[in-house]
């Protein structure tokens, strides 16, 4: 139910194997000829090729995704307690801080996706701003420039300018609340986020290109989206309704719910949520300006209906979801975490402490007794009445046999569930209320060790480590078609849920679809005439002839499918619901998609190289020293 799960395989993974490919060809990456007609490589700005963090695993596979990880959690941490410093956090309480930042929802869920890569160097984007704004010397303006490259070279376009937006709004507020710098302040910090941005000027210009022409730029604004009601909720108990990891429950479609990835990227502790509210009064005027501007972006986030309509028509904005403000609630959240669990501890707070023991043991109870053997009976009579309430509303397709034999293991993972993302947190919640209403030693540790540890609790073993040895052979299909069709001459096309786009990629056949976005509006159009649906990235079940002749006249000559494709030759293989290769007599053969520069490129290295030059001006006319003193 969780679909983003699949990206890393079908677009990452997928993405650096061709890539790789063609470097050790002694060829630029440019485009996947694998994929649709050539999908954009170099183009799409997701594969990020500037970006450190990718790096790792284009130079050890599979192996540096690990290293990716750590990377950005690194990143993150240094990034982070550098920001709250440049906003007034004390030493100790920053480095509380950037572990909230570190171990929030967002960078959790997201870890192993582009938005990160923007996400874990943007607290830097900000402090090297704030340290201009102050500070006008050459070294804080180059730290602008860099940050502000590494933030776009992330490959993230959504994330960076939801990002930029967040940061700059900030920045703007403090120059006109600082009655030594006023606005007037704040050009040498536009100027050189521009700078930055337009070194890499060499992407952004051609996917600026591909953008002009994608359906998707075309065709989002008219997106309809539901108001995101469990993402509030999410923002104290992300996992409610379970998670993707196994062992665990995942009722998202059951309760028609967003994606648990939206559900729990705004997540940095309902703990840290009270100690923020209670000790609001007392944070520095930055950390408050931060957190309005936080508080803003997840109203937005959630897709309140008059504000939706509006944005809707907006220019950019309307082509961006509106989901990734959460980043900007994480991020300043976050600053502001240190400070208010420390106000929050200073003293003994006697009706919340009881507040929080009283609801967190609740919480502990109710997580705990669907592990407890003696509910077992009663838990098994809910589910049973459940599983047919579910089959007769059309949620749940098998027969009734199926959900019996799984019923012992749905009984576990709701236990499971149940103990980790209830009764966990609820544990958690009553160590800190028992701290704010008795302890007279300790109580800031262990009220801190309570937040952190709700974070924790939620992120362990989200992003889990896959032996190689576990990694599945081509299928039997795709072994087939490579084998009857050694040069590639032709494409094939899947139905839905047989085998995922761009897939094709890893084991080197070639796929009538590419799993991105940046799809021309023709190419769209041409698709979904031959039967594909755009939105699942897959033929649809049943293609007539007229569609078959699309798909043929498109370079298919096989169609894998669990259904007999009519008008359609099925090859040798196990009988259906096996998947079996079905061949197209009449396909025509195409080309080899032309790895070919993108357009706009040379007028984006160009774009780059001025800009590298007007930096290197730009700095040059900086002073040495400070030209006033810092002001904090």
């Amino acid at each position: 139910s969780n679909s983003a799960l699949s990206d890393v395989v079908v677009q990452f993974i997928a993405w650096d194997v061709e890539t790789r490919r063609l470097l050790r060809s002694g060829e630029m990456p440019w485009i996947n000829r694998f994929a649709g007609e050539g999908a954009p490589l170099f183009a799409n700005p997701q594969t990020a090729y500037f970006s450190p963090f990718t790096w790792p695993r284009l130079l050890f596979g599979l192996h540096g995704w690990a290293i990716t990880a750590l990377l950005k959690l690194l990143a993150a941490a240094l990034c982070a307690y550098w920001l709250a410093r440049e906003m007034g956090v004390p030493d100790r309480q920053a480095v509380v801080s950037a572990l909230v930042f570190m171990t929030s929802g967002f960078l959790v869920v997201w870890l192993l996706y582009p938005p990160t890569n923007v996400f874990a160097v943007l607290p830097g984007l900000a402090a090297a701003a704030l340290r201009l704004l102050r500070q006008p010397t050459r070294e804080n303006a180059f730290l602008v420039i860099l940050f502000a490259a590494l933030c776009t070279a992330g490959g993230h376009p959504e994330a960076l300018f939801v990002g930029v937006v967040g940061v700059s709004s900030l920045v703007l507020w403090e120059a006109l609340s600082d009655p030594l710098c006023g606005w007037r302040s704040m050009r040498p910090v536009a100027f050189g986020a521009a700078l930055g941005f337009l070194l890499l000027g060499l992407v952004l210009v051609p996917f600026f290109v591909l953008l002009a022409d994608s359906h998707a730029a075309a065709t989002r604004p008219e997106l309809a989206h539901s108001l995101r009601i469990w993402g509030v909720l999410g923002e104290f108990l992300p996992g409610m309704l379970g998670s993707p990891l196994r062992g665990e429950l995942d009722l998202t479609a059951v309760v028609g719910a967003e994606s648990f990835h939206w559900r729990a990227a705004g997540f940095i502790g309902a703990l840290v949520l009270v100690a923020i509210a209670i000790a609001w009064r007392v944070l520095s005027p930055t950390l408050r300006r931060g957190l309005v501007v936080g508080a803003t972006a997840l109203v937005l986030s959630l897709h309140l209906p008059l504000v939706g309509a509006v944005l809707r028509h907006v220019p950019v904005v309307s082509v961006v979801a509106l989901e990734y403000g959460l980043l900007l609630f994480v991020l300043f959240g976050a600053m502001a975490a240190g400070p208010a669990l420390a106000a929050l501890a200073t003293r003994p707070r006697r009706g919340l402490g009881i507040f929080l023991i009283v609801s967190g043991g609740l919480a502990a109870i109710a997580g705990t007794v669907p592990a407890i053997p003696a509910a077992r009976p009663a838990l098994t009579a809910v589910a049973r009445s459940g599983i047919a309430a579910l089959r007769a509303r059309g949620h749940l397709h098998q027969p009734a046999e199926v959900y019996e034999q799984r019923l012992n293991h749905y009984l576990q993972a709701a236990g499971a569930t149940a103990l980790r993302r209830v009764a966990l947190p609820g544990s958690l919640w009553l160590a800190a209320g028992c701290a704010l209403a008795f302890a007279k030693r300790r109580r800031e540790l262990i009220v801190v060790l309570a937040a952190i540890g709700e974070l924790v609790g939620f992120g362990a073993g989200f992003n889990p480590a896959v032996a190689n040895t576990a990694l599945p052979e081509a299928p039997a299909s795709v072994r087939q078609v490579l084998a009857l069709d050694p040069a590639q001459r032709y494409a094939f096309a899947t139905a839905f849920e047989v085998f995922p786009a761009n897939a094709g990629t890893i084991y080197g056949v070639r796929d009538l679809l590419s799993y991105d976005v940046l799809g021309s509006k023709g190419r769209i159009a041409a698709l979904t005439a031959a039967g594909v649906d755009d939105r699942l990235h897959t033929l649809k079940a049943n293609p007539s002839p007229s569609e078959l002749d699309r798909l043929a006249a498109l370079g298919v000559r096989w169609v894998l499918s669990r259904e007999v494709v009519g008008g359609a030759r099925r090859l040798e293989g196990s009988p259906p619901p096996a998947v079996g290769v079905y061949e197209l007599e009449n396909s025509v053969a195409s080309a080899d998609p032309v790895n070919r520069p993108p357009a706009g490129l040379w007028v984006g290295i160009l774009l780059s190289l001025l800009a590298t030059l007007a930096s290197a001006v730009w700095l040059k006319s900086f002073s040495v020293a400070a030209d006033r003193p810092r002001q904090v």
